[in-house]
């Protein structure tokens, strides 16, 4: 895995990769620098064909305490050096393009991903998970979308996911009033799958949920991540003969399936090797 950052780290533990916020003196806060070298090290991981699930998590005492405001992580592309207003407001919006675009790359990975989730999780915290596949969290999580309380409609992603996780009124709650909520009420809403007592045991959960997907066809995983993604915009019937056409043509096919049925039938333990 050819990747090296300052803010972002990638770790290697079998078959399974966590991709680590890291810039814990500033609670791990986005800055231009780390919603850059996210999409990066998703790639490098997506790219090792032995990892076939990731962990996402941030170092220090906290996930992520949202943008990082003193590192001009909202107007720094809008420059008052602009020949006009409207070059700079088309500057700003290429910015926050690149933003959305950085937290979408979670969601388009094609492996599934795990956020772990410890203390704050805090507006650009929250357009973090809920674009990944599964969110655990340890007792202490703090959750909010407080773009509302600085004045801000919250633009990367929150208001277009969170309404897939959970309900319209909670969804409603929580970017109307900016207000925050423990882990114990973002499990009763289904912000959460589940809560441990701490960071190291909601990593190890992690850690366990990741091994469980990573034993399984990689062929299969990855197809059935496919179809989640694209059945979202797609209506039932459209989802049905798309879900029919890639298993004709890919799992049906793989060398995958026929390792899991010689495996069954010789009693062994399966060897996948994603093909």
């Amino acid at each position: 895995m050819a990747f090296s950052s300052d803010v972002v780290s990638i770790e290697k533990n079998g078959a399974v990769g966590t991709l680590w916020l890291d810039r814990p003196d500033k609670f791990n806060a986005l800055s231009p620098a780390v919603w850059a070298a996210i999409p990066e090290a998703l790639d490098a991981l997506a790219a090792d064909s032995e990892i076939r699930a990731i962990i996402f998590a941030g170092r220090g005492k906290h996930f992520c305490a949202g943008i990082d405001l003193l590192a001009g992580g909202l107007d720094a592309a809008h420059s008052t050096d602009a020949a006009s207003e409207a070059v700079a407001n088309l500057n700003q919006l290429d910015f926050t393009t690149r933003f959305q675009q950085a937290i979408s790359s979670l969601a388009k990975c094609p492996l599934p991903v795990i956020a772990v989730v410890h203390g704050y999780c805090l507006g650009a915290g929250i357009d973090l998970i809920t674009a990944c596949d599964v969110r655990i969290s340890a007792a202490d999580g703090q959750f909010g979308v407080r773009e509302t309380r600085i004045g801000l409609v919250a633009d990367v992603g929150t208001l277009q996911r969170l309404p897939k996780i959970v309900g319209a009124g909670h969804v409603a709650e929580l970017a109307y009033t900016g207000k925050d909520i423990d882990a114990a009420r973002a499990e009763k809403i289904g912000l959460l799958n589940d809560v441990y007592d701490s960071f190291d045991s909601a990593y190890d959960a992690g850690m366990a949920m990741a091994n469980s997907i990573a034993a399984n066809p990689p062929m299969a995983v990855r197809g059935t991540k496919f179809i989640l993604q694209q059945s979202e915009d797609l209506t039932t019937e459209q989802s049905l003969l798309l879900n029919g056409l890639f298993t004709l043509m890919t799992s049906l096919k793989s060398n995958d399936m026929q390792e899991s049925m010689h495996a069954f039938m010789e009693k062994r333990p399966p060897n996948y090797t994603g093909s």
